[in-house]
């Protein structure tokens, strides 16, 4: 049995790194970061400079490195590709000539980077910011801002479809959105099924787990899916 595995590795075609392919998939990715400013929002959906920063933060505080294939600016490109115009791992594993592990691994690392990020950058509104000055809010003081939930069209196995199947018949994921005056994105709340009302996500969302808290004597704006209580003023 032994003989048999040797002589079927010896025979078995082994995969040649053709160098000019390696480096014309490199100088492809090059093209997106290092172009004119206003292609490489339209490309990779963020400024230069803040790909550049966000590729020196993942660097310095999470430990992201070079391999020897891949640069992290060429996994953060990747990510960006995925997920600003929701292309396929396929997709690029065709057009850019990985295999698909790689792709993948390499996208969940710059994710997991990213998430570990998210309490640094990602912080709720002080209780002392000034309210905006458009008199049309003068009504709302001590709002932050608005909250709502959305559901997402997801793929998921036919014996969970049942519990992603929304009021609509649609199989969706329902997510939780909370913006500032600025719509700023202040807060999401990703994963709960399509078929769980936005009460129930939002009570979630309050858990010490996730931890979205509202400030005492402060208050979002929600909608009639939602009731009026500590915090929150409906139906807006």
């Amino acid at each position: 049995m032994t003989l048999i595995a040797h002589r079927y590795h010896r025979r078995r075609p082994r995969y040649i790194v053709d160098e000019d392919e390696v480096e014309e998939r490199k100088q492809m990715l090059r093209n997106l970061y290092q172009g004119p400013n206003i292609y490489y929002y339209d490309s990779l959906r963020l400024t230069k400079r803040s790909f550049n920063d966000l590729c020196a933060i993942l660097r310095d505080r999470c430990g992201m490195q070079d391999t020897l294939n891949m640069s992290v600016e060429e996994k953060v490109a990747i990510f960006f590709l995925i997920v600003g115009h929701a292309e396929k791992m396929r997709l690029i594993q065709s057009t850019y000539g990985w295999s698909l592990e790689p792709v993948s691994r390499h996208f969940n690392e710059v994710l997991q980077g990213i998430l570990s990020l998210s309490h640094e950058f990602n912080k709720p509104p002080d209780p002392a910011d000034v309210q905006p000055k458009d008199p049309k809010w003068r009504w709302f003081e001590d709002c932050l801002g608005a909250l709502d939930g959305t559901h997402v069209d997801i793929y998921v196995p036919l014996r969970d479809q049942g519990r992603y199947r929304n009021r609509k018949q649609k199989i969706t994921t329902n997510v939780l959105g909370v913006c500032d005056w600025q719509m700023k994105f202040l807060y999401v709340l990703a994963g709960w099924e399509g078929s769980a009302s936005n009460s129930r996500v939002l009570w979630d969302a309050m858990s010490p787990e996730d931890a979205f808290n509202v400030p005492n004597g402060k208050y979002y704006l929600v909608d009639i899916g939602y009731t009026n209580g500590p915090g929150f003023l409906a139906p807006y």
